[in-house]
């Protein structure tokens, strides 16, 4: 079993280029005041705006690395296992299940990603372990950090340790389906084989290329705008793997926790792994036109009695 604790990278880097900007801005303040005789209320006021913005952007960054710090403090007096979770003491926590979406907002320089949170309560108990939850999750984030993730989770509430995180990526599971995702046009045509074998979707393309350059197999998920790319070419093999090698265990902050961070440390790119329902595409790559394709679905099941269970929980996906 694989233990992670999230937080964001560069954090120490972007709070040190602020303090330094922030520092040098005091000084120049400091040196115009000396130097100007008039207007020294509206400069002071520019550069007092600037300065806010700074020790906003240092406030938020502090905060962050704080919950970093506790995350990695609590991961570190833990004891993990592939069966349970050993808290460093008795703790009050909440058992559920976290509904995250990223996305980005505006363009250019002002950019920014936002994360929406949902921690949805199923009980709450006291105890000084939690175990490892086998229950179904699923995550398809791009490179960028846009697409949703929906995992078991535990949330504690004991204030010493509160909204600290601890999130399970479960190993357990069998990939369902098979069959035929034909794509054609007047003058080409590809037919992907596609099959479940195990943990992974499999599957051997033949076509017939004339004005296409190539052939793609992609996978999707229904609300994910984006596609990974599983091969290409004219006749080939395929074989991509739908769930971890290993259970994981993800420890972290409610206050700081993104899809990002999640996708990262699953090995970055997009990803796309865990239960329920997935797309896989036939894509004819066609020069000067757009993209022709094709669909068909498959599943990813818990085995045995979980099964049941797997299907209330994408019952329960909501606007995801």
């Amino acid at each position: 079993m694989r233990v992670v604790v999230l937080k964001e990278r560069g954090s120490t880097v972007a709070l040190a280029v602020l303090g330094i900007f922030t520092v040098l801005f005091m000084a120049i303040l400091a040196f115009v005041l000396v130097s100007v005789s008039e207007g020294r209320l509206l400069i002071t006021a520019f550069f007092a705006f600037f300065l806010l913005i700074m020790f906003s952007g240092i406030y938020v960054l502090m905060k962050k690395r704080r919950e970093y710090r506790r995350a990695e403090s609590f991961a570190g007096l833990s004891g993990f296992s592939g069966s349970e979770v050993t808290f460093p003491e008795e703790l009050e926590f909440e058992v559920g299940t976290l509904e995250m979406r990223g996305y980005w907002v505006g363009s250019g320089r002002n950019r920014s990603y936002h994360v929406e949170r949902k921690f949805i309560s199923k009980e709450k108990k006291r105890a000084p372990r939690a175990p490892f939850m086998d229950s179904p999750f699923k995550v398809a984030v791009s490179p960028d950090g846009t697409g949703f993730v929906k995992a078991p989770a535990v949330r504690i509430i004991d204030e010493l340790y509160k909204n600290i995180m601890l999130l399970f990526f479960t190993d357990e599971g069998e990939v369902r389906g098979s069959g035929t995702v034909t794509v054609a046009t007047e003058s080409d045509s590809a037919q992907v084989n596609y099959r479940g074998e195990g943990k992974f979707i499999a599957g051997t393309v033949y076509s017939t290329l004339t004005k296409a350059r190539r052939v793609k197999v992609a996978l999707t998920s229904k609300g994910f705008e984006y596609e990974k790319v599983v091969g290409k070419g004219g006749s080939f093999e395929f074989r991509e793997r739908m769930l971890p090698e290993e259970k994981v265990t993800m420890v972290c902050s409610y206050l700081t926790v993104t899809p990002k961070m999640v996708a990262e440390s699953l090995g970055g790119g997009t990803i796309l792994l865990g239960h329920s329902e997935f797309i896989i595409r036939g894509i004819l790559d066609i020069r000067l036109r757009p993209d022709v394709r094709a669909e068909e679905t498959f599943r990813v099941e818990l085995k045995g009695e979980e099964t049941g269970e797997e299907k209330e929980f994408e019952g329960e996906w909501g606007v995801f």
